[in-house]
């Protein structure tokens, strides 16, 4: 693992990982918008990685439009035309959700295809070789086994959004109180609250509250894997797990809002 220090404290650097269950793959679409729009996410959604919307409007296009791809093309082609050279554009939900619906209706033909088969980066076949990783795209990928985001293998990735969660005080009050509460105690487990305190920044600071009151950053990948299912994971920077029990909070309202089942761990 590696250690961070911090004025004397040490902080574990480590990510954490959330992975949504997706039982209805024709559903696929519905379900990511109805976790982005539950009210925990701020509406601005990145697309990260840019490949397969190209890739999926090459295949409806040598395909054939039916009434679904069609309206899926227009969606792409408006999409790709925001596209520039690294920077990321954003996409709204209804794009994403008609694209992921498409997606999972045709989720066999485009397994068959090939359209999301991606190689590993140079970056990631360097680090592969340091982990003595072997990765051949068409596998299983496992992303507990990788320390870092950017070793997670981007193969079957059909979307990679950059997110966030919504800062504190857009919550209701007894969401505040819950998560603020949780959250703090975390703190205080580590030791934080005592070792901010002894900085000695002027007046006394609800750093907790300063922490919470701000979009928390996560991202939300979205892949189809080589038995036809899909999963729905992303991830975050955790420095020491202090601020853990709030991530959690929020993606589980969110899932809970769509009617979801969703699940946590850590990345050591």
């Amino acid at each position: 693992m590696l250690k961070a220090h911090w004025s004397g404290f040490e902080i574990d650097s480590s990510e954490a990982a959330y992975e949504v269950k997706v039982p209805e793959p024709e559903d696929l679409g519905t379900l990511v918008r109805a976790i982005l729009t539950s009210g925990y996410f701020v509406r601005s959604y990145y697309l990260l990685f840019q490949e397969p919307m190209l890739r999926l409007r090459d295949f409806i296009k040598k395909r054939g439009e039916d009434k679904l791809g069609a309206k899926v093309l227009e969606h792409l082609e408006r999409q790709i035309s925001k596209f520039k050279p690294d920077r990321a554009s954003t996409i709204g939900v209804r794009a994403i959700e008609a694209i992921l619906n498409y997606v999972g209706a045709h989720r066999r033909e485009l397994l068959e295809a090939g359209t999301f088969r991606f190689e590993p980066t140079e970056e990631q076949k360097e680090m592969y070789e340091d982990m003595e990783y072997e990765f051949e795209p068409g596998q299983w990928v496992n992303e507990a086994d990788f320390y870092s985001e950017e070793e997670v293998p981007l193969d079957g990735v059909v979307l990679y959004l950059g997110c966030s969660l919504v800062k504190l005080s857009k919550l209701s009050p007894e969401e505040q109180k819950r998560t603020y509460r949780r959250t703090k105690q975390s703190y205080k487990r580590a030791g934080l609250l005592e070792e901010l305190a002894g900085w000695g920044l002027g007046e006394p600071r609800d750093y907790v509250r300063e922490d919470l009151d701000r979009p928390q950053p996560l991202t939300l990948r979205v892949r189809l894997n080589p038995d036809a299912t899909f999963t729905v994971t992303g991830r975050w920077f955790d420095d020491g797990q202090f601020i853990y029990p709030h991530y959690e909070f929020l993606l589980r309202q969110a899932a809970k809002k769509a009617e979801a089942k969703i699940n946590f761990h850590m990345i050591y």
